[in-house]
Formats: structure tokens, sequence, C-alpha cells
């Protein structure tokens, strides 16, 4: 039970906390937006600062090109009547020591919007539960039993999310197609991963980048409320002075905490405004093959500012790009402010409450058929019963 009366105090001074955070950002705004609307030779001079620092920044530096960054990029036409939208998107029941048995499932939404004809939507899932002994005790490289973590089910599920988007590609490959996936298309490393999981799960992912390409369908990465710093990073370094540090007192400290989504919620003023393509500096990428490489904008989709990633053969193809920007912005507008294709796979991919309960019904019955005893913990008891 929460009582309020713990931190009345500290709710009162939260707007005052608030006020001087957003005087602090107001200043820091100032400054960033004046570095990125440098032009022409002083942005030339602000790149050669950005690519030769006197000393390696410790944090991620967009690649940007001859353009300035705040340039914005209006759509260069209207959607289409006719087109196709193809998503995935993934859920799951996670392993639970102190459930019945020791299993875990992933749920892969699938979805294809046909835009303009009379063919039918794809609104379905894909359930598959894991149970082994290879899927529940995986084994180093010496052949040692390791415990399974959430990052390792986390990269199941990104595959099985991957894998199934590769598939709907390819079966629609003829059609004028955009494929949308709900996260970055940087795959997220963890600290204590080991090189042969984080190489294993790059090179699949990276299979469906390499499916798209072939079939001619650009794949883009959408970022909701992205609170990415990448082109921020960049402007920072075009504050320094000769020979910085990078110290505290360093000028490029005045842009710590600004964010890219801050930045540009000012510079892409329009709907459907999007800004220039830069490059990301992810130490990740360097697992990728060259043409996969992950580059990003940004873009006013009219309810938020969003990042798009694209892969290198997306970002080079002008009509590549285009048809990525005006598909993002139609499918944002057709789902009111997020990507209606993502939105439904969303829906079919997560496992409600209910949904939950029936399948631990199920597996309970399982379990008594062949004479297991159905035993959960006494800390799965008393989370789902009140003793007082």
């Amino acid at each position: 039970m929460l009582d309020l009366h713990q931190v009345l105090a500290d709710i009162s001074a939260v707007g005052g906390e608030a006020q001087r955070r957003y005087q602090k950002v107001a200043t820091q705004m100032a400054t960033a937006l004046r570095q990125a609307r440098l032009d022409g030779e002083e942005w030339s001079a602000a790149k050669t600062k950005i690519e030769t620092p006197s000393e390696k920044a410790s944090w991620l530096v967009a690649a940007c090109g001859h353009e300035s960054p705040a340039a914005a990029h209006p759509l260069p036409y209207i959607a289409p009547t006719t087109y196709t939208a193809i998503a995935t998107d993934g859920s799951q029941i996670p392993l639970d020591r102190h459930a019945i048995a020791q299993c875990y499932l992933i749920n892969v939404g699938e979805i294809v919007l046909h835009y303009g004809g009379r063919d039918r939507p794809r609104l379905s899932s894909q359930a598959t539960l894991f149970y082994k002994d290879e899927d529940i005790y995986p084994k180093d490289d010496r052949g040692e039993t390791i415990p399974l973590s959430e990052k390792m089910i986390a990269n199941r599920r990104l595959l099985a999310e991957s894998a199934a988007l590769a598939a709907l590609i390819a079966e629609n490959h003829e059609r004028h197609a955009i494929a949308l996936v709900d996260d970055p298309l940087i795959v997220y490393v963890s600290q204590g991963e080991s090189d042969k999981e984080q190489e294993r799960v790059i090179a699949e992912f990276c299979q469906m980048l390499e499916a798209a390409q072939t079939c001619k369908t650009p794949v883009a990465g959408y970022v909701s409320r992205p609170a990415h710093r990448d082109l921020v990073g960049a402007l920072r370094l075009t504050l320094c002075g000769d020979g910085c540090a990078h110290g505290l007192e360093a000028l490029c400290r005045e842009l710590v905490g600004v964010t890219d989504a801050q930045l540009f919620s000012v510079l892409l003023s329009q709907p459907g405004d999007r800004s220039p393509v830069f490059g990301s500096a992810s130490p990740t990428l360097k697992q990728y093959p060259e043409a996969q490489k992950i580059s990003f904008f940004y873009l006013n989709t009219g309810g938020e500012i969003a990042r798009v990633e694209i892969p290198a053969w997306v970002a080079e193809n002008p009509e590549m790009l285009d048809r990525v920007h005006v598909l993002c912005f139609d499918q944002s507008a057709k789902g009111q402010g997020y990507p209606v294709a993502l939105s439904e796979a969303h829906e079919r991919a997560v496992v409600r409450g209910p949904d939950r309960e029936a399948f631990f019904h199920l597996l309970e019955q399982s379990l008594i058929r062949n004479n297991i005893p159905a035993l959960q913990t006494r800390k799965a008891l008393a989370k789902r019963t009140r003793v007082l």
C-alpha cells in the first residue's frame, strides 16, 4: 500500500525542479540550434571538427554529410493509393523458475496490409513453446550448461520476428511495399553477452535485411519517442576548442542531456518533414555487412518526432529513401500518430492476462496427465493469493 503522506513534500518540489530543468534545456537548445543551423563554409569547418577531433569522444557521434543538419526535406510526393505495409512484432511468456514447469513461449504477430485493392489483409500470429533441454539449458563454448538469461530469450524473440518478416517480404516481393520493425535496426548488445552469441544473433538478423534487399523491399526500423543523442553528439564536437579533452569544464559539455528528438522538434516544423540522413557510429555495426550498415533520419509524423533507421542500400537509393519517407508518414497518419501496421502487429503478438492463465492451466493439465506434480513455489502462490 502506498502512503502518499511520505512523499508529499517531494511532490510539492517537483514543479520547482521541472522549472529549473526547463530553463536549463532552453539555454542548451539555443546553443544546439545555433550549431545545427550552420551552413556553407561554416558547416564545412564544423564538419571538419566532427571528423577530426583533438581527442576521440566517449559518446556516439553521428556521421554527417555535406548538408546542414537543419535542412528539412518535405514529402517528395503524396502516398500512393496502392501499396502494401508489412510488419511483425513479438511478445513472450518468460521463463519463471517459480512456475509449475520450466518453459517459455514466444508469440509473433504477422501483419500484411494491402491498400488500394481487394486483397484481404493478413492478421495472424505464430506461437512457439520452448521446453526441451536444449531450449532451457544452453551450453557455452566448452559444453558447460549456463543459465538461460532474459537477454537470450529476447534474442530468440528478435530472430523469430525477423525470420517471420523475411518470409512475409518474400511472399509479397512483387508488390510496392515497405517492411516495418518496431525497434531500431541496430541490434542491442548487452554487457556479459558472449562474442559468439552476439555474432550469431547479428548474422541471423542481417539475413532478413539481405532477403529484403534481394526482394527490393525497403526495411525501416521505426523508433517512437527516441532518446538518441547521436546528432547532438556530433554538434558537441563543433563546440570544442583547440586541444579539447572533453573535460568537465569543456564547452562540449554544454549540450549534455539534449536529445536529437528535442532538436528536431524545432527544426522539422511541418508534418511530413524529415531530416537529412545520418550514419550511425554504433560499435555493433562493425559486425554488419557493408550494405546493411545502418543510417537514420528523423521524421515529423504530425504527432511526434520519430527516428527511422534504414540499411545502407536503402539510404543510398533515392527511390527507396523516398518510399520509406512517404510510407512511414502515411502509416503514421493512418494509425493516428503511430504506424498502423506496427500497432496491429503488437495487438496480434501481445499475450494478455486471460491467455496467460489459460496457458498455465493447459500446462498444469499436461503435467497431471503424465503423473507429474504440478507444484508452484511458495513465492508464486503468494503472488496469486492474498493472505491478509
